[in-house]
């Protein structure tokens, strides 16, 4: 069955029978592989890389070229003739530097293909990630408001009873309001980031996978090192290995444009006969033309040539620029994201501790609701902040994985490993 067809069945099933569990992320990310057209048009121009070599080296292989004539003559007799002709370029160096740059081009457009494929993955796991967040962030949204009824009831009873002045009362009904609209915030949040994974796998998920907040353990990197995060960047980042296989391609057709300079030697043999020839006739000939650049067209094509290979390397000090700042401030970043979610973990049990304690000191009435109330954003706070920093650790190492050119099918499996429904 062709690859095509394989892939429209598996969108088919996207879109039309997905199960009721949660979307994984390699499911995502083998169905954004199939449709997203950017990454398609990068395989389509691998192939087109390939016809550029056939094409080029095509025009370095012999011509052979068949003819025939019938001629009509009012005084003369008619004659019905043929030829068959060989032409063979034995010399033309535009024609090599052409072949050179085509396979070069076509390496360049593999590499392109790389890249996108990096950069389709990039695009897959933030979308995936973020919206993991935003339904994280609506289930903690619903928790906050479910505890919060309790507390509301809890002072509502106390308010009817005598027990607590109406300020209080007006204060945690006013708080259970804005924990209402922040629930509102969510949803609306959660449908945008539906929409941009949507937009990515040609089908509108329902649940997906979490980071789980419990139990956590740094991952390990796969360098130590920021040399060798550089090292591994400068070895396998497609985007700076395209960009290095761009600047051979122009230094070709600068070749090319040299070539103009040279001589041109080609040779053909024809063989001919008619009806009112003798004897068959059988012919060769060698050719040379020396191009003389009358009119400069040579030189400022040559000079065009030189200012895209001068382009073409800063392009390449751009990217390895890029990458570095990249490489090294993620690096950096990703300890410190991780020392962060550890703090937050610690500021998590504080709070709760911090609430237990105010809940008893109000039971106690020797405290406000207000107190109480705090002490519950406070929790809550936390709370979004952890999953907050927990996302971000992970949407950095995505992006030093990017820079290194290792946003892969092995990446995404170990994302998913920290993923759960």
């Amino acid at each position: 069955m062709p690859k095509a067809l394989y892939s429209g069945l598996f969108l088919l099933l996207l879109s039309t029978g997905m199960p009721s569990y949660a979307l994984t992320i390699e499911q995502a990310w083998n169905a954004a592989k199939s449709y997203d057209p950017n990454y398609q048009k990068a395989l389509i121009n691998e192939k087109v890389g390939e016809a550029n070599i056939r094409s080029s080296r095509s025009q370095l292989l012999p011509e052979l070229s068949l003819g025939a004539s019938s001629n009509w003559y009012e005084h003369d007799k008619d004659s019905n003739g043929y030829n068959v002709t060989l032409n063979q370029v034995l010399w033309d160096s535009s024609k090599w530097s052409q072949l050179d740059a085509s396979e070069a081009s076509a390496l360049e457009s593999q590499l392109r293909s790389l890249q996108a494929h990096n950069d389709l993955a990039e695009k897959l796991i933030t979308a995936y990630l973020e919206l993991a967040k935003a339904q994280g962030d609506l289930r903690l949204a619903e928790q906050k408001l479910k505890e919060g009824t309790k507390m509301l009831n809890v002072i509502e009873q106390n308010f009817k009873a005598g027990k607590v002045m109406s300020t209080e009362f007006e204060d945690t009904r006013a708080n259970q309001l804005d924990i209402e609209a922040a629930l509102l915030a969510r949803r609306s949040e959660l449908e945008q980031k539906k929409a941009a994974l949507a937009a990515l796998i040609n089908h509108f998920p329902q649940q997906i996978d979490e980071i789980s907040t419990k139990n956590l353990t740094q991952p390990r990197m796969a360098v130590e090192t920021e040399a060798e995060w550089l090292t591994m960047a400068k070895n396998n980042s497609p985007e700076l290995l395209a960009a290095k296989q761009k600047l051979r391609s122009v230094e070709f057709k600068q070749e090319q444009a040299q070539s103009g300079y040279y001589p041109v030697v080609n040779g053909r043999v024809m063989y001919s006969d008619n009806d009112n020839a003798r004897h068959n006739d059988l012919n060769a000939s060698i050719s040379v033309s020396l191009p003389l650049d009358l009119n400069g067209a040579t030189r400022a094509s040559v000079d065009l040539a030189k200012l895209d290979v001068l382009q073409a390397k800063q392009d390449v000090r751009l990217v390895e620029i890029n990458i570095r700042e990249l490489v090294q401030s993620r690096f950096n970043q990703i300890d410190l994201d991780w020392q962060r979610v550890e703090m937050a973990q610690k500021q998590i049990r504080s709070r709760e501790k911090a609430l237990e304690n105010k809940q008893t000191v109000y039971k106690a009435g020797l405290a406000n609701a207000d107190d109480v109330i705090t002490a519950h954003n406070n929790l809550f706070d936390s709370r979004n902040l952890l999953q907050s920093l927990l996302y971000q650790y992970w949407l950095h190492r995505v992006a030093l994985f990017k820079s290194v050119g290792q946003l892969n099918d092995d990446t995404v499996k170990h994302i998913s490993q920290a993923l759960q429904s």
